[in-house]
């Protein structure tokens, strides 16, 4: 009988890549990386934890990447705001996390 490991399942590679994401953004706010840096910093984490989800899940992850770069890089304590700027951002994020998702094999 083969061995499955806990990484095998698509939810818990979706919430490590959240988990992930939560971690780089304490370090976005702890380094100060505010502005294009914690944005760049998040833009790159985001499609590389997604490469390993199915296409909803990593849609999920590069809005979660958006949330965070935007309330915490860009704007403060978490605020959302959606100016044209974010949505083009939200747009990036997106499009990054579902087009490399799968990369990393069969979600």
């Amino acid at each position: 009988m083969a061995q499955h490991l806990m990484t095998d399942e698509v939810g818990v590679r979706f919430g490590i890549g959240a988990g992930a994401l939560f971690f780089l953004t304490g370090v976005v706010v702890a380094g100060q990386l505010k502005g294009a840096y914690g944005v760049a910093l998040l833009l790159v984490a985001t499609p590389m934890l997604s490469a390993w989800l199915d296409g909803p899940r990593a849609l999920g992850l590069g809005i979660s990447g958006w949330a965070f770069a935007t309330g915490f890089a860009i704007n403060a304590f978490g605020v959302l705001t959606l100016t044209p700027i974010d949505l083009l951002r939200l747009v990036v994020f997106v499009l990054a996390a579902t087009a490399t998702s799968r990369l990393g094999g069969p979600a």
